[in-house]
Order: structure tokens, then C-alpha cells, then sequence
């Protein structure tokens, strides 16, 4: 259900959001094991979305420019899918396969209704192991 490009965008802006310094895009990479030619990708569209910005030479790289409680994890997700996660149709065909069309279109809203109420802050507090 989620894309790499979404996984490395909140990897970064968690990093970022730790940091009021610069911090380099390759530092990222190899910190958290990541391709650094897709996190770069990654973090440019971070930046035409307005959550990071970005800093030429030696003490450059990317920071996060707004605060983490601003980030919204559903809306981050639909900018950088550029379009809403697919919602299966219910179908009346068959008993069975409308039980399954029902319950993945309940673990859709789920994830979706998980996502729209949790923000970089939350995660950033968050008690899971590894963050």
C-alpha cells in the first residue's frame, strides 16, 4: 500500500525534522540504507511541495522548513501519489466476494482515516522502536 517514494519521504523528513541544520540528501542515504540517486528524487519533490528547502556547498543540503505538526501524513501521501489511494468497489455478485470487497474497502477507510489524523509530530513522538 505505500510506495517507495512515500516510505523515503517520511525517512527524510523524519531525519530532517531532528535537525535544524542542513543535512546532506547522501548522509541520509547511508544512514538509513537508502539509494541516494532516489532519495535526491525524493527530497526535490519534498521541496516544489514546500517542506523542505535546499542549500548548495559544503554546508548545504536539505532542512525541513515547516513545522512537523504541519504535516499531515494523508495529504502527504495524495501529493506525492497524485491521486487518492484506490478504493475497491463493493460488488453484489457473490456472497463471498462481496464479504471480501467489503472488508478491504473497511481496511482502506482505516488506513486512510490512520493517515489523515496523524502528522510528522506524531511520529516524531511516537514511542515504536527505530523511531
Amino acid at each position: 500500500m505505500f510506495s517507495t517514494t512515500f516510505r523515503y519521504a517520511l525517512i527524510s523528513l523524519l531525519e530532517l525534522a531532528q535537525s535544524r541544520q542542513f543535512i546532506q540528501a547522501g548522509a541520509i542515504a547511508k544512514q538509513c540504507s537508502l539509494s541516494p540517486h532516489y532519495l535526491s528524487v525524493v527530497l526535490r519533490d519534498l521541496r516544489k511541495l514546500g517542506l523542505v528547502e535546499s542549500q548548495k556547498g559544503n554546508r548545504g543540503g536539505y532542512r525541513l522548513i515547516c513545522h512537523p505538526d504541519q504535516i499531515n501524513l494523508l495529504q502527504l501521501h495524495r501529493s506525492l501519489a497524485g491521486a487518492h489511494p484506490e478504493v475497491p468497489a463493493i460488488s453484489d455478485k457473490a456472497e463471498a466476494s462481496t464479504r471480501a470487497d467489503h472488508w478491504l474497502q473497511t481496511v482502506s477507510e482505516r488506513w486512510c482515516n490512520d493517515l489523515a489524523r496523524t502528522s510528522l509530530a506524531d511520529l516524531l513522538q511516537s514511542t515504536v522502536p527505530g523511531l
